[in-house]
């Protein structure tokens, strides 16, 4: 507490100064308080949503071709288009589109940092150019505040057809200082409604990052898999009720793990109200960890180490239509120098190499996004050198012929 002047008294300037031992004391209290207040925050009286909705499930017929492997790679960033670009994802819209998102600037958290779409439509068979989403400059103005960088984003489509942009946005300090904003659109992409900021927490509204694609309940809920980063790192669960407007009418968050250090959680929905969550290690074992959900993503068993390895990076998961789960990862302890598949057929339990896609010493492959097209054909974005956004495409052909059936992936 400032000391108190009398009056007619003169003070010094160090009079009003807190002490260097006052100041870590008020930032301590202040760090605890949103903790305490993010970690066991009131959770809301919502349900348990009734049963998931495998959707959205692409319409078609899988193409009688593939039964051929198929394979192939490309640019969606054009070259120079920015100095740095990471963070990608990548959605099937109900056309048949595909949609891809990211993050890209001079670099990670600089204030000319922007979120680009680009499209890839059957026609065209190529990306189109990168279109500006949001950067920080529109924030301020459609959330009315001051931003000072924007970050991760997901998109994905509601049962309806209208497509989710949710989008990390950061006010004051680094990212575990972020909130999370949604925006919507009724042409999948081509134009976006302002943003609303979500509250997620009463004390400041501090420290809610997204990553990964949600599972979606049949009473129209979305479950969408967050994570908290300041101090004590945790998965969540937002689970949001869209409006009739394209707005969020309803929102909930909700704790995942007690373990301290598991962020950025992928979620596949198995049988049986059964889901799986995959989660990124920011702690010291430096291992994928597991949990499952038996009543649609509610509530989760604690986390446990999978046996594949995990260098601290992002992940991705996707349950194929033969019911088999595709996993790509960094296969390290330590670095993000190579970027492989592995496939599990017993829900997560055990899991086979696959391909490796990328593999050199001092380069960077990370944070994998994967879609499914109407085709059946499997979509993999990825972050190249911190530079540009990969595109990979294959089938099950393809993915089966890669597979090292006799090389199970061990502790």
């Amino acid at each position: 507490m400032m000391p108190r002047v009398s009056s007619g008294e003169t003070s010094s300037p160090s009079a009003h100064r807190l002490s260097p031992l006052s100041r870590v004391v008020l930032i301590g209290c202040a760090l605890l308080t949103v903790l305490v207040a993010a970690r066991f925050a009131p959770e809301g009286d919502g349900s348990a949503p009734a049963d998931i909705a495998h959707f959205p499930t692409p319409a078609g017929v899988p193409d009688p071709t593939d039964l051929v492997p198929v394979f192939s790679q490309s640019w969606i960033t054009p070259p120079g288009h920015t100095a740095s670009a990471h963070s990608s994802a990548i959605c099937a819209l109900p056309s048949g589109d595909l949609l891809a998102v990211w993050y890209g600037g001079s670099r990670e958290g600089g204030a000319d940092v922007a979120l680009f779409t680009a499209r890839l439509t059957g026609a065209a068979g190529k990306w189109t150019p990168p279109v500006t989403a949001i950067d920080r400059a529109m924030a301020q103005t459609e959330l009315d505040r001051a931003i000072k960088k924007v970050g991760n984003a997901v998109i994905f489509p509601d049962r309806t057809g209208c497509l989710w942009m949710v989008y990390v946005s950061v006010s004051l300090g680094g990212w575990s200082g972020s909130a999370l904003n949604v925006k919507t659109s009724r042409d999948e992409g081509h134009t976006w409604g302002a943003s609303q900021r979500l509250t997620l927490n009463p004390f400041f509204n501090l420290s809610s990052l997204v990553r990964n694609k949600p599972i979606y309940a049949s009473d129209g809920r979305i479950g969408l898999p967050v994570y908290h980063e300041m101090a004590l790192k945790f998965p969540q669960m937002l689970w949001l009720t869209p409006g009739p407007d394209g707005t969020v009418q309803d929102y909930r968050i909700r704790n995942l793990s007690s373990e301290s250090g598991l962020i950025q959680p992928a979620l596949v929905p198995l049988d049986h109200d059964r889901v799986l969550m995959m989660l990124r290690d920011r702690g010291g074992d430096r291992s994928l960890h597991t949990a499952y959900s038996d009543d649609n993503g509610w509530t989760w068993s604690e986390a446990a180490p999978s046996g594949l390895p995990n260098p601290d990076a992002a992940i991705d998961a996707l349950r194929l239509r033969d019911g088999r789960i595709l996993l790509v990862y960094n296969h390290a302890e330590r670095g993000r120098e190579n970027l492989r598949l592995a496939i599990s057929a017993d829900q997560g339990r055990t899991w086979r190499a696959g391909a490796v896609l990328e593999e050199a010493a001092h380069h960077e492959f990370s944070y994998p996004n994967l879609a499914e097209d109407r085709r059946g054909r499997i979509h993999l974005t990825y972050t190249w050198q911190r530079e540009r956004i990969k595109h990979v495409v294959f089938n099950r052909a393809w993915l089966d012929r890669r597979l090292l059936v006799h090389n199970p992936l061990r502790p």
